[in-house]
C-alpha cells in the first residue's frame, strides 16, 4: 500500500471514529428524577357546578398540564359513583383522585379504602354535619368545614342574645344537635325536632308558653313550614341557610403545592379561612 493511500485510509478511519463518538454524546439520557416527577390526576365533580367554577377547574387543569407537566382527566357531572368509574380508577395509573361535592365524597370514601395505590382528595362543598366521619385508611385526605363549624360561626350571636336575657326557641333535627353550651340539657323543652312525627302542634304550644324573642332554625325546613313559623309572629333567625363558597384557586394551589413537595398528608382536614367564604343570613 502506497504512503498516500495509507494516509487517506488512516484519516478516514479517524474521522469515522470521531463521528461515531460525537453521535453517542448527542443522545440525551432520560433523567430518572424527571420520570419520577410525572404526576397524573383524575378529577371527578358533581353536577350543576356554577359556570365560573367549571371554568376555574378547566383553567387549573390546563395550567397543571402545561406548566407542571401533570397529566389529567376530568369526569364532570357525576351524581353517583358507578362501577365504570371505579373500574377506570383501578385500571389507570392515576396518582391522585380528586372528588368534588359533599355527596360524592361520602360515596367515594369506602372505595378509597379499597384502592390503596392511589391518593384520594375528597373536597366537601357544603357545611359538615355534627357527626365526624371516621377515617381508617392511609390514602384519603378529606377536607371539610369541621363538625364545630356552625357553632364557631354563630357563637357570638347566641352569647350576645343570651347575655341580654333573650329567650331562644330552637328547631333542629335529631342528627344535628344544638350545642350544649347554647341549650343545656335542663333547657331541653326549648328544643323541637322537625323530623319527629306530629312535632309542629306541640312546638306551637311551646312558643305560646315560652314567649321567645327568637325562633332559631338550626336544621333546614321546607318553605311551607318556614311560612307557618313566620305566622307565629316571632322573629326568626334561620341559621340553616348559612352556606360556604370555596375559593377554588386557593384550594387547588394548596393541593398543587402538596403534590409538588410530596407533602400530601391523609386524614380529616378543615378548610382554612382563606379557602372558604361564609354566607350567613
Amino acid at each position: 500500500m502506497s504512503t498516500l493511500r495509507w494516509t487517506r485510509w488512516l484519516m478516514l478511519t479517524i474521522s469515522l471514529m470521531l463521528l461515531l463518538s460525537g453521535c453517542g454524546k448527542n443522545i440525551p439520557a432520560m433523567d430518572p428524577a424527571l420520570l419520577q416527577s410525572k404526576l397524573s390526576v383524575l378529577l371527578i365533580s358533581k353536577p350543576n357546578l356554577p359556570e365560573n367554577t367549571r371554568t376555574t377547574f378547566a383553567k387549573t387543569l390546563l395550567s397543571w398540564r402545561d406548566n407542571e407537566k401533570i397529566s389529567y382527566e376530568w369526569i364532570p357531572d357525576v351524581s353517583t359513583l358507578q362501577e365504570q368509574h371505579i373500574n377506570k380508577i383501578k385500571s389507570t395509573a392515576y396518582d391522585y383522585i380528586i372528588v368534588v361535592g359533599s355527596e360524592l365524597t361520602v360515596q367515594a370514601q369506602p372505595y378509597a379504602a379499597q384502592i390503596p395505590d392511589k391518593k384520594w382528595v375528597l373536597l366537601d362543598d357544603s357545611i359538615s354535619g355534627t357527626n365526624t366521619p371516621v377515617l381508617q385508611d392511609k390514602q384519603t385526605l378529606w377536607k371539610q368545614t369541621g363538625a364545630n363549624f356552625m357553632q364557631q360561626q354563630w357563637d357570638d350571636w347566641v352569647r350576645q342574645e343570651q347575655n341580654q336575657g333573650k329567650i331562644i326557641e330552637w328547631v333542629t333535627t335529631n342528627n344535628r344537635a344544638i350545642p350544649s353550651t347554647w341549650a343545656p340539657s335542663e333547657e331541653a323543652e326549648y328544643i323541637s325536632y322537625s323530623d319527629a312525627d306530629g312535632w309542629y302542634a306541640p312546638f306551637q304550644t311551646l312558643v305560646r308558653q315560652h314567649g321567645p324573642n327568637w325562633i332559631a332554625i338550626y336544621s333546614p325546613v321546607d318553605a311551607t313550614l318556614l311560612q307557618r313559623m313566620k305566622n307565629l309572629q316571632v322573629p326568626i333567625m334561620n341559621m340553616s341557610t348559612t352556606a360556604i363558597a370555596l375559593n377554588w384557586d386557593v384550594v387547588f394551589a394548596g393541593l398543587l403545592d402538596q403534590m409538588k413537595k410530596q407533602q400530601w398528608t391523609p386524614g380529616l382536614q378543615n378548610y382554612t379561612t382563606q379557602e372558604i367564604q361564609v354566607k350567613k343570613p
